[in-house]
């Protein structure tokens, strides 16, 4: 529990960041809500690798929100100064798919998505036009 009170202020500093534009006009779509809930519970029934393979890709055809930015921001977490998992030079999934039975980083990723989560549920929410 202490790493995720750790993380919340690396993950409100990665949804502001404007190159994600998940925080538009400082209020959130709802979407993403919806997305950062399921991660977690997709990662306990599917497990890691099959939840990163969908949530790296948009859904086709779909107005909603690009999921794919939620991995982008755990990313972003993980290669923060104070978490520190991954070199700019690392890529999430590569090191999923090279380190698939790492606890620590599967942990790592948890608790990450777990501040996310609480972060983005700071902000206002609205539903895109």
């Amino acid at each position: 529990m202490k790493n995720i009170e750790k993380y919340i202020p690396v993950a409100l500093a990665v949804l502001a960041d404007a190159k994600l534009q998940i925080v538009k006009d400082e209020k959130i779509d709802k979407t993403y809500n919806g997305y950062i809930s399921s991660f977690g519970a997709s990662i306990i029934s599917s497990g890691l690798l099959p939840t990163f393979i969908f949530y790296s890709k948009k859904a086709e055809g779909n107005d909603d929100a690009d999921r794919s930015l939620i991995i982008k921001a755990i990313e972003m977490m993980l290669k923060s100064p104070g978490i520190d998992l991954l070199q700019k030079e690392q890529y999430l999934l590569k090191e999923i798919r090279e380190k698939y039975n790492d606890k620590r980083l599967k942990q790592k990723i948890q608790e990450c998505a777990i501040a996310l989560k609480l972060a983005i549920r700071t902000y206002p929410q609205t539903k895109k036009d």
